[in-house]
């Protein structure tokens, strides 16, 4: 089962620049830096050009020609303020709405070496970024990449870029607008079907001076339609050029690289935004999610904790009382906290994974070899790779029209890591499935 997700502590270092100001979340912590942390609070910056902002009687920001609203439901930040809607006062990740103290998952570094121009000032164009692989970060990778797969290849999107993206804008989504119950990975500002959130955020006036509004941003019921939104924004543009996102295409760029640079001075103007996206896409092997369909191991296991043919919202990653009956982190604790998410019961007492089909007959529970989605279904020892042992248990997500099934599971790829795996007829017809109450 998967791990319930916790902030991750992680230092970082960013070599300070005379650049723009900068608009990325890795580059919005170098002020943060400066920013007293103690009961005083602190503000975002406005980063992403292309983010549908509400209008707003402040000063215009230095992207504000693509900061318009549109059709998808932008309003007004005043219209949206609702006295019982509490206004958080967001750090580090201008467009997140993060609450301080919160170190980020990860952060582009900047190589120092970098050449320098002739007044002096570091020439971005040559400046390296370097990113450091983490766990944390691969763990944010598998919760959204499958999502991100879906919605890309129907929309004509790079995968990579989005996911680069929603690490760069949340930091790996450390930010508070990026997690549970807001669900916002690109900080679009708006309404989503009449539901958002007010933030605190500092935007720049264009002349380099920062200014501080509340404003409304998106609240969404969960990842993927974060995404389909992003999509919709990438493809449809705003209402004054349909078409400011058109380069990010994959009909229109031939490369990962050309989308990203089409994104730069338009959804941010980071001068750098283009090279931090490359970044983390070349060092966490993100075109892998460009794929039409997802890469399997040699034993046909998909790491990744969702999977667009479940048939059954994602998995939340909650642990629920009852689950600490199951040894952490194993595929029978998984598979409790599966079942009670979606509102089913079983038993804190069905024993080892091969031993859910004999306990579940013994306590009432409808047990058949019959493939169903919606149940556990337990493996015997060493079938399909199960543990020599003590078996294993998994939860079915779908069953195919040719009879296999889709299962999701935890501790096959590693301990407290959610998998899923394609189980063929014949092997499933072998198994037992326990129907919870």
């Amino acid at each position: 089962m998967k791990r319930k997700f916790l902030s991750f502590q992680m230092a970082f270092l960013l070599v300070s620049m005379n650049l723009v100001p900068v608009i990325s979340h890795a580059d919005e912590l170098n002020q943060s830096e400066s920013t007293p942390a103690d009961g005083e609070t602190n503000q975002t910056t406005d980063s992403s050009g292309g983010v549908e902002e509400p209008a707003t009687s402040e000063p215009s920001t230095s992207d504000s020609e693509t900061n318009t609203s549109n059709e998808t439901g932008s309003t007004d930040s005043s219209t949206t303020t609702e006295s019982s809607t509490p206004v958080e006062q967001p750090t580090n990740n201008q467009e997140a709405g993060q609450t301080a103290p919160v170190t980020p998952k990860e952060t582009p570094t900047v190589d120092s070496s970098a050449q320098t121009t002739e007044t002096g000032a570091i020439d971005p164009s040559d400046q390296e970024i370097k990113i450091v692989k983490n766990e944390p970060t691969e763990t944010f990778i598998r919760r959204i990449g499958e999502k991100a797969r879906a919605i890309g290849q129907k929309n004509d999107l790079y995968a990579s870029v989005m996911i680069a993206q929603a690490i760069l804008e949340t930091g790996a989504g450390d930010s508070d607008l990026s997690q549970q119950p807001y669900y916002n990975l690109f900080g679009i500002k708006g309404e989503f079907e009449g539901e958002s959130v007010v933030f605190s955020t500092q935007e720049d006036d264009g002349a380099g001076n920062w200014y501080s509004i509340d404003a409304a941003f998106k609240k969404y019921p969960g990842y993927k339609e974060s995404f389909e939104d992003y999509a919709k924004l990438m493809k449809e543009g705003t209402d004054s050029n349909q078409e400011i996102y058109s380069g990010t295409w994959k009909s229109n760029a031939v490369t990962y690289q050309e989308a990203t640079k089409a994104l730069t001075g338009v959804y941010a103007t980071d001068t750098s935004y283009d090279q931090k996206l490359n970044a983390f896409i070349e060092e966490y092997e993100l075109t892998e999610y460009d794929k039409e369909r997802p890469s399997t191991s040699a034993s046909g296991i998909i790491v990744t904790d969702s999977h667009p043919d479940s048939d059954f919202p994602d998995y939340s990653g909650e642990t629920f009382a009852g689950s600490e009956a199951y040894a952490a982190g194993n595929c029978t604790q998984y598979v409790y906290n599966r079942i009670v998410q979606l509102d089913g019961y079983v038993e804190t007492t069905m024993g080892n994974g091969m031993d859910w089909a004999s306990t579940g007959k013994a306590n009432g529970y409808e047990v058949s070899n019959q493939p169903k989605a919606g149940t556990a279904v337990s493996f015997q020892p060493t079938v399909a790779g199960a543990d020599g042992i003590y078996g294993h248990v998994a939860f079915v997500e779908h069953v195919y029209e040719d009879g296999s099934i889709l299962i999701s599971e935890m501790n096959v790829a590693g301990l407290g890591i959610v998998s899923f795996r394609v189980i063929d007829q014949n092997t499933a017809n072998t198994l037992a499935y326990v129907t919870p109450k």
